[in-house]
């Protein structure tokens, strides 16, 4: 079963907060003078978590763990760990809530995570995003989860994607001639487009055109609005129930209804991914890939130039 480990409450370092309110470390010195303090036998200072924030509160520096209450311990560690490269303890935190009813810092805390920096970072979207909802989809298979908490999950991550999304597509603009142009969705009957959406916005973010045809759409009207707007990339998400052979199958019918004097590269991504192998079917495209994660696809894209 799910569960969140229980760890004591986090004591940290003059810079961790010093980082975390914005001030100088100096600063943390004199606000910070209180028996609930350790020092340890280097003499160091290490202030629990809960001190700096009612500190904070005090001197009305609002932080964003302010917004998580008692959980703010877990949502400390977590941040921690994704510095470190490490999406654990962040995926731990956001299925336990989503057992105990909490869904609303799912959310809260998806935006934080992806909303930090002026870019989202793949690998974190990947490890984070992605790995939250491959939990509750295991969890879903081994009877764990309900229907409702995969919906809940789903709605959470899909509204956090959604506001990047609303300022990427703010920053882009109207779409620009100029740019190369991309066409993102999934094939029917796939209805989950939380794969499409991340897609969607990391070429956003990398100066591309995009159209986004959401879930569920045939063949045919993907290979149409390639030819429409001369898109260069199609990029397609295939997650469970799809296997292999739904991914073959789309492969051999977009090469049969590829235009050749309209070429583009195919990229291929999602869980339904695995042990597919694409290599020798490429002729009607451009380029012919599957790729297994984000990361892979701004590696990908790089690659290109």
């Amino acid at each position: 079963m799910w569960s969140l480990a229980k760890h004591p409450a986090a004591d940290l370092g003059t810079g961790d907060v010093a980082e975390l309110l914005d001030i100088h470390p100096s600063t943390v010195k004199r606000w910070f003078d209180s028996p609930r303090m350790a020092v340890t036998t280097g003499g160091h200072r290490r202030i629990p978590l809960d001190l700096v924030l009612d500190v904070a509160r005090e001197r009305d520096r609002r932080v964003y763990l302010h917004g998580f209450g008692s959980q703010a311990v877990h949502v400390w560690r977590a941040m921690q760990a994704l510095e470190h490269g490490d999406p654990g303890p962040a995926c731990e935190a956001l299925v336990h809530w989503l057992r105990t009813r909490r869904s609303h810092l799912i959310g809260r805390f998806l935006w934080h995570v992806a909303a930090r920096g002026a870019d989202p970072d793949p690998g974190v979207l990947d490890g984070v995003f992605g790995g939250f909802m491959k939990r509750v989809g295991d969890g879903w298979e081994r009877g764990e989860l309900r229907i409702a908490d995969e919906r809940a999950a789903s709605r959470e991550a899909g509204e956090a994607v959604g506001r990047l999304l609303a300022a990427a597509d703010g920053d882009a603009g109207e779409p620009d001639p100029g740019r190369p142009t991309a066409v993102v969705g999934t094939v029917e009957p796939e209805q989950h487009v939380l794969g499409s959406q991340l897609v969607r916005l990391l070429l956003l973010r990398r100066g591309w055109n995009v159209e986004h045809l959401g879930a569920g759409v045939p063949i045919p009207e993907i290979l149409a609005t390639q030819r429409a707007l001369d898109a260069s990339l199609v990029c397609i998400s295939f997650t469970p129930p799809a296997v292999a052979a739904d991914v073959l199958r789309f492969v051999e019918a977009a090469g049969e209804l590829a235009d050749p004097e309209q070429p583009f590269s195919l990229v291929l991504g999602g869980n339904a991914l695995r042990d597919v192998e694409v290599s020798g079917r490429d002729g009607a495209f451009a380029d012919l890939v599957a790729l297994g994660t984000l990361a892979a696809l701004g590696d990908w894209l790089d690659d290109r130039g």
